[in-house]
């Protein structure tokens, strides 16, 4: 600790100085923007945007693009000409023999054979418009919707209770640092103690052992010391990781304030939970339930679209074959007439779905009523012990002196001074304990009733 205040003392001489005071608010803010967890909880929330926009596409026509192509080793169709005097390959044949004899410059075809299909090619492109796809789509962009509400509300939730831990480990750091300030006026406190026992001692008052005394108590304010210094370090270190930042020196907060009690007479009207993200969570898990249920009626419901396809296609293996080309629309009824007993049952599924969503949201909306009331007993408790233990400052105090007064004038013992001293370190802790607590318990319960 000595060593620890050297430092910096050595600093303030050489004008090096720390970074800025770190205050509740700051705190706040940097936990806000760095906290991890914060961010997991707005990337939440962009991604369910992205899945409203990814469902918005389906009320655009679906364009698709298929291409074929094929190129064989021989001709895929051989068929033999020869001697064909009836029939239809006799027609197909005499049909061929003038096509060629008109395209070919009068070559013809007496006893031979047809090849056909040996390369071919097709590429079309079809665009298809749902009219009414049994409301599938729409309560799918309805169901998208409320998912960015419950990743708000989720995100709400997370970013709440990580200010509240923000604010109680801040103040935690905050009070260790006080009671630090507490056990250094303890240390003076016994310096003088000791001072006036060894003259008691030298002018044969008292006993070595009243010495011994003060001395024991002096190395058990030391043990408690670096105890205490541990523990602030370990609390700051928890400090910044929750504000995002990295712990490279213990911080310097404001001065843990003297607090007045807020009334909570007037503070008990404002419980509720109306106004709890945590409610709004559960309506929208019934709403989602319900969409659900939309969603499976859907699929036994028909299907209507209108649709238009382009194409090119050739089959031929002559060369002066131009291929084919064609536009083709057309609309589509589909009317899924067995689905509806499999349906019929996610259907009665979703129902009890619904029912057990409407049963918790029962359970829960109960629990957090108990969890205000709890926030608010908790507040009055607090308030309550903060200010006895205010009260028990000032009696340890008065306690303290007397016995200082006692000892000096020989009526009381060094023990009872010690532990008219131990009360009074106690009470001090205490009242520091108790306004941390009271600090908890207040934005606790704030945020619980907004």
């Amino acid at each position: 600790m000595k060593t620890r205040l050297l430092i910096l003392a050595l600093l303030t001489c050489f004008g090096i100085t720390r970074a800025e005071i770190l205050t509740l608010d700051s705190c706040l803010e940097m936990a806000k923007h760095n906290n991890c967890t914060i961010r997991a909880a707005r990337l939440d929330v962009a991604m369910a945007e992205q899945v409203k926009k990814q469902v918005l596409w389906k009320f655009f026509p679906q364009v698709n693009v298929n291409a074929f192509a094929l190129h064989g080793l021989n001709p895929i169709i051989t068929m033999e000409l020869q001697n064909q005097q009836t029939g239809f390959l006799s027609n197909l044949f005499h049909d061929l023999s003038e096509y060629l004899d008109r395209e070919y410059d009068g070559r013809k075809i007496e006893d031979s054979e047809i090849k056909a299909i040996q390369y071919a090619f097709s590429a079309q492109v079809m665009a298809v418009q749902p009219v009414f796809w049994g409301g599938q789509i729409v309560t799918g962009n309805r169901l998208a919707s409320l998912g960015i509400d419950a990743s708000k509300l989720k995100s709400e939730v997370s970013e709440r209770d990580l200010l509240q831990q923000v604010e109680e480990t801040y103040w935690l750091v905050a009070g260790l640092i006080e009671k630090r300030e507490t056990i250094q006026r303890t240390r003076i406190l016994l310096d003088s103690l000791n001072h006036v026992a060894g003259r008691a001692f030298n002018n044969g008052l008292v006993t070595r052992n009243d010495l011994l005394r003060v001395q024991l108590k002096q190395n058990e304010i030391e043990a408690t010391s670096i105890q205490l210094e541990d523990g602030i370090q370990l609390a700051s270190k928890a400090l910044f990781q929750l504000i995002g930042r990295d712990y490279d020196y213990e911080p310097e907060l404001e001065t843990f304030p003297e607090v007045e009690a807020v009334e909570t007479v007037v503070l008990l009207d404002t419980i509720s939970i109306d106004n709890r993200p945590e409610v709004a969570l559960l309506d929208l898990n019934i709403k989602a339930q319900k969409l659900q249920r939309r969603l499976t009626l859907g699929e036994v419901l028909p299907h209507i679209g209108l649709g238009a396809q382009f194409g090119y296609s050739n089959i031929n293996n002559m060369a002066k074959y131009p291929g084919n080309v064609n536009v083709v629309g057309f609309a589509f009824l589909s009317i899924p007439l067995t689905a509806w007993g499999e349906n019929g049952h996610k259907i009665r599924e979703h129902n009890l779905r619904i029912k057990q969503a409407e049963l918790l949201k029962e359970d829960l909306t109960g629990k957090m009523r108990l969890q205000n009331e709890q926030a608010y007993n908790r507040l009055s408790e607090s308030i309550a012990l903060m200010q006895s233990q205010k009260t028990a400052i000032e009696l340890a105090q008065d306690n303290f002196n007397t016995m200082l007064l006692s000892y000096k004038s020989g009526v009381a013992t060094m023990t009872e001074l010690m532990e008219a001293e131990a009360l009074l370190l106690l009470a001090h802790n205490n009242y520091t304990d108790a306004r941390i607590n009271y600090r908890a318990s207040l934005r606790r319960f704030n945020d619980l009733n907004k």
